[in-house]
């Protein structure tokens, strides 16, 4: 069967998970599009709840719903949806195990958030924490991380976190444009948790207090700063693979 009307308790269901009030209350999120379904399909740790194709790809997912082109365009934040698109189970947070941790503080901007959650999980930081964070689950920030959402541990934190994560033996290291070089510090030794702020204010001062090392990038030009995504996935993989002191 195919649906043809956007009134479908189906297709109503799906549109509201563009909304966070929605995400909230059903526990579900958005993926949209082939590669970034078939990573999730593919991946054992996420819980897809239902497929949804539209009409001119139904024989690409046996089972799945099946909408008319029409429909399907309604139910995607993207002009280009590919033709199909997952809902998913919002995966409960797991205490923080990973000896690399990222800590982002107020990173507001969606596709910074996104970029940044999928360089974590390239670079073995498995752990992401969010203190007054973007939503992780927007249609905007699921597309930027390439499906490593569900890839690694987002963790809902506060200053007591951090607070936290210090008390185990973790090194904090703060991004900040005034800081040491961070080609000058060579791979981080054991625990590792890497602090980076938000666009506008970067890191906030409570958050400074509790860090152990404050790194810069040095910069070359008439640049004032980098984006937060490019400066934190620059020191998080400087910490964690450069072995030359």
């Amino acid at each position: 069967m195919i649906i043809t009307s956007k009134d479908n308790k189906i297709v109503k269901y799906v549109r509201k998970l563009s909304q966070k009030k929605y995400r909230d209350e059903y526990g579900c999120f958005i993926v949209e599009g082939v590669r970034a379904v078939g990573d999730v399909l593919g991946y054992p740790g996420a819980e897809t709840e239902t497929v949804v194709v539209s009409e001119s790809r139904c024989g690409d997912y046996p089972g799945a719903v099946v909408v008319s082109d029409e429909v399907f365009a309604s139910m995607c934040e993207t002009e280009n949806g590919q033709g199909v698109l997952s809902v998913v189970r919002i995966p409960e947070p797991s205490p923080v195990t990973c000896d690399n941790v990222l800590f982002l503080d107020g990173v507001r901007d969606p596709g910074n958030l996104g970029t940044l959650i999928r360089t974590a999980c390239a670079a073995g930081y498995r752990d992401v924490c969010l203190r007054a964070c973007a939503d992780p689950f927007s249609g905007k920030v699921v597309r930027s991380t390439m499906s490593a959402v569900i890839k690694v541990n987002l963790v809902p934190s506060d200053i007591g976190t951090l607070r936290a994560l210090k008390s185990a033996g973790y090194k904090i290291y703060g991004a900040d444009m005034d800081g040491r070089n961070i080609f000058g510090t060579g791979a981080a030794q054991g625990k590792t948790c890497v602090v980076v702020g938000g666009e506008a204010n970067g890191i906030t001062d409570e958050v400074r207090t509790l860090c152990d090392e404050i790194v810069a990038i040095p910069m070359d030009g008439d640049i004032e700063s980098l984006n937060a995504a490019v400066s934190g996935g620059i020191i998080m993989y400087n910490l964690k693979f450069n072995k030359t002191r």
